[in-house]
């Protein structure tokens, strides 16, 4: 492993935190930003890529102009079968990020479908028939106040950010129609979201071949999706090489018309990389990257500090990440593969493989 950081430099890790900003940005673009050829920055990108240190992908979990129905599933096993359960929802297209945890739970698996009666199909004829499966306890996310893709690296200067959101600024649209904030994802762009969910930085291109569409369509396919919050990129570079190693995920309880205060002072510690509402016997849920396990303790006191309505009811530290974003990844955190998240898909595996009663 210290092989593996050496390799990794600060140029890399400014590369990841420009794609971070700016997924699709053209090398020639990025070049000036971080003060390299864009030759020399398109190889590194590769060997990035191509080791699974870093990746970046596209998810668009839209049905229509509604969210799916998103929940954390705290998976409960028998004694040494977790690592064959997580193996089976690894595989899993519902299934986008998975957590060997300590705590309560065994896994902590988050999960979107389309709807409530597919979440309830999918956990009563799936998951909870899987071998080894002995309860689970669901949250439904009521609302996300921070998103994953929102979490950045620390790399860049102030400089050098100010001079990617001039270079990547949009033109405003000076006579705009009035549009819904939300562009729908229609079944017709499932196959292009789809595909770019193992490489977000594909080229038009490639794109305009595959699907035999014309890359202006392409382009136009994407701006909307893009623009109207259905289509959203992240970039991630392997956790141990990131510098911030350690998952942790807290349960909370606040008043209800606290969440919003509490979201924002949340999303401003450096450490958050998500915050939702969820329903349950607590109403908050958040997920931290920290440097060390000995920082969730000032984590938390932190979080209290500011927030004295804020009371925290459980934690867990992840002691093996297998999922993220739809990403697989190894014990070292480096991407391994992308199961494509199909999130449309039927979850009840085919007849060949009776259910039992109750299950379609």
């Amino acid at each position: 492993m210290n092989s593996a950081i050496s390799a990794i430099d600060d140029t890399d890790r400014a590369l990841v935190h420009a794609l971070q900003l700016a997924p699709r940005a053209s090398w020639e673009l990025l070049g000036p930003v971080l003060g390299a050829r864009p030759d020399t920055l398109a190889r590194r990108w590769e060997r990035l890529t191509g080791a699974g240190e870093a990746w970046l992908s596209g998810l668009g979990l839209r049905t229509g102009v509604t969210k799916p129905c998103m929940a954390w599933v705290e998976v409960t096993c028998t004694a040494g079968t977790s690592p064959s359960v997580g193996d089976v929802l690894v595989a899993d297209p519902h299934a986008l990020g998975i957590e060997h945890t300590t705590g309560s739970r065994d896994l902590l698996v988050f999960v979107a479908v389309p709807d409530l009666p597919t979440l309830y199909a999918y956990l009563s004829c799936r998951v909870q028939r899987i071998p080894g499966v002995v309860g689970t306890r669901t949250s439904m996310v009521t609302a996300v106040h921070y998103a994953p893709d929102r979490w950045r690296l620390d790399q860049l200067t102030p400089a050098q950010i100010g001079l990617l959101t001039r270079r990547t600024r949009r033109p405003a649209a000076s006579a705009a129609p009035d549009r819904s904030a939300v562009a729908p994802l229609q079944e017709e762009d499932r196959p292009l979201v789809l595909a770019l969910s193992s490489d977000a930085r594909r080229s038009v291109a490639s794109l305009a071949r595959e699907f035999r569409m014309s890359e202006s369509t392409v382009r136009r396919r994407l701006a909307r999706l893009e623009g109207g919050q259905s289509l959203r990129y992240s970039c991630a570079l392997a956790s141990a090489l990131s510098g911030w190693p350690v998952s942790a995920t807290l349960w909370a309880e606040a008043s209800e018309y606290e969440l919003a205060d509490c979201a924002a002072v949340a999303a401003g510690l450096r450490e958050t990389r998500v915050c939702m509402s969820v329903s349950g016997p607590w109403n908050f849920m958040i997920s931290a990257r920290l440097r060390t396990v000995e920082d969730l303790s000032r984590y938390t006191a932190e979080l209290t500090r500011r927030l004295p309505g804020l009371r925290i009811t459980d934690s867990a530290v992840a002691l093996q990440v297998r999922k993220t974003e739809a990403q697989e990844l190894d014990r070292r955190g480096h991407r391994v593969r992308t199961v494509t998240p199909d999130i449309w898909s039927d979850p009840i595996p085919d007849n060949s493989d009776p259910l039992g009663p109750g299950c379609p």
